[in-house]
């Protein structure tokens, strides 16, 4: 059997603050994937291919790699072109909304991703990407928003949560390490392809900053939203859509930059207090990411009124 393993950081055991424990977390995410290499072995696994899917793809050590353990970074780089049998989604979190640990859905600018209606986070999108491909996912690990998910959309799943953000001390390592590997071991005894998802749902994708969208001519467009065919068109240009996005909030970041500077220069005469009343204060303070061109002429009427009553 080979085996495919999609991991992320957020949802692994101990893992808190990756970015400013980020040796301590690379450790816990080395650690725990070598929980699930011993247990598929143990069953006869003969080869696994381990991609790390969180952001650039570079905090699993290679420490792990061996003549039957491969190491990718990023799900751009996993090839089709190899047979898995089945796939483990390892360390995930829930969608953004979700009062996970570190929730969110791809990236901190995307606020939601619809299937055909239906909020859908990178658990269910990944599940019927590797669905497309005739790739069962029989486990999904991570968080409690993470297992969550992945039973909504197919109860046939087996899950594992290994944290929650209702008790995240004192927790037990090792407990949770035999915990996963007993979960292996069922998920290993499961009916695969009743763990195979169809991928059949068009996805529309929405923004915190509406006014990114006007800026992505280049795909399709419904009701400011981006449209794709499917989870497997999406996950397929998401790096590229990356890309995208980084060019444009830094062009929003410049712009908002920019008018918050000029809006200052008309309102340091008055008080916090006629500011306040005024209501545009909630638009003063957001964050410049999300600022769009509806909230600027909404402050830019409201200072006119107060400095020119």
């Amino acid at each position: 059997m080979r085996a495919l393993l999609i991991a992320d950081i957020e949802g692994i055991i101990g893992v808190y603050d990756f970015i400013n424990e980020s040796e301590k977390s690379a450790d816990l995410y080395t650690q725990e994937i070598e929980i699930y290499i011993k247990g598929l072995l143990a069953n006869g696994v003969s080869h696994i291919t381990v991609c790390d899917a969180h952001n650039k793809g570079d905090m699993i050590k290679s420490s792990i790699i061996s003549k039957n353990i491969d190491l990718i970074s990023g799900t751009r780089n996993v090839s089709f072109e190899e047979q898995y049998d089945f796939a483990i989604m390892v360390g995930y979190h829930g969608m953004e909304g979700q009062p996970g640990i570190h929730p969110h859905t791809y990236r901190f600018d995307i606020k939601e991703i619809l299937a055909d209606g239906v909020p859908v986070g990178e658990v269910e999108v990944i599940c019927r990407w590797l669905g497309s491909h005739g790739i069962p996912v029989i486990l999904i690990t991570g968080d409690r928003e993470a297992t969550y998910e992945a039973n909504y959309y197919n109860p046939y799943r087996a899950t594992c949560c290994t944290k929650s953000l209702f008790q995240n001390k004192f927790i037990d390592h090792q407990f949770l390490y035999d915990k996963l590997l007993c979960s292996i071991d069922a998920a290993l005894n499961l009916e695969k392809n009743l763990c195979l998802s169809p991928d059949t749902n068009t996805i529309t994708v929405e923004f915190y900053n509406p006014d990114i969208v006007s800026m992505l001519e280049e795909y399709e467009i419904i009701e400011n939203k981006l449209i794709f065919k499917n989870c497997a068109d999406f996950e397929n240009s998401v790096t590229s859509l990356a890309l995208r996005l980084n060019e444009i909030n830094l062009h929003i970041i410049e712009v908002n930059t920019a008018f918050l500077n000029e809006m200052r220069k008309y309102t340091k005469h008055l008080s916090k207090k006629a500011l306040m009343n005024s209501g545009i204060a909630q638009h003063l303070t957001k964050n410049r990411y999300f600022l769009d061109e509806a909230a600027k002429c909404e402050i830019r009427k409201v200072i006119d009124e107060l400095v020119n009553p």
